[in-house]
């Protein structure tokens, strides 16, 4: 019995011994080399004394993934004149991408008024809020909705926080640069 406590529940990685072959044959997440049952990947140990077989249940999580209408919050990182790239790296519900996704935005999701070119709307840098249109990558996104739209952005000419001077209007606190941008309801507080 005391045994079998040393080799259930207990983390394991790839190669490690769990045990010989004479106690358990090897099950899902597990293999026999040399008469010694080790861990097929990184997991926890379980028993099946009926079977008399020992499994690793995989420990590692599925990464998040963002879904079709998910709110989220990405960096400018291309600007064209009929599109920009977004670097998502966390949606509102708290879930971060560790590698991030990459967002596309075009022009007709840009604004519901007319826009000229992605540049009144948005700049390399901006911290934007956004919407995702479809579940698989590359994204498409909106930043059509009074909520959605920049909520940081900083600078052209001296790199410092932009503060809201007016409805899509930026002013540097600095250099007194005006920017215009697509702005969300919530500009400076995310």
């Amino acid at each position: 019995m005391e045994r079998l406590k040393e080799i259930i529940n207990r983390g394991v990685l790839p190669g490690d011994d769990i045990c010989i072959i004479e106690e358990f044959m090897p099950g899902i997440g597990s293999f026999s080399k040399n008469g010694v049952v080790r861990a097929a990947w990184i997991g926890v140990t379980a028993a099946d004394l009926n079977t008399r077989t020992v499994h690793v249940k995989p420990v590692h999580k599925f990464p998040q993934l963002p879904e079709r209408n998910s709110v989220v919050i990405g960096v400018v990182v291309l600007v064209k004149d009929e599109y920009a790239v977004i670097k998502i790296f966390e949606d509102l519900k708290g879930n971060r991408y560790l590698n991030g996704f990459t967002g596309v935005l075009h022009i007709s999701q840009a604004s519901d008024t007319h826009v000229k070119d992605l540049y009144e709307v948005i700049r390399v840098g901006d911290v934007v809020k956004a919407k995702v249109l479809n579940n698989n990558p590359p994204y498409n996104i909106t930043i059509r909705e009074p909520k959605l739209g920049v909520v940081l952005a900083f600078c052209g000419n001296c790199g410092s926080v932009l503060r809201k001077a007016g409805s899509n209007m930026l002013k540097c606190p600095k250099c007194g640069r005006m920017e215009k941008r697509k702005l969300s309801l919530d500009y400076g507080r995310v």
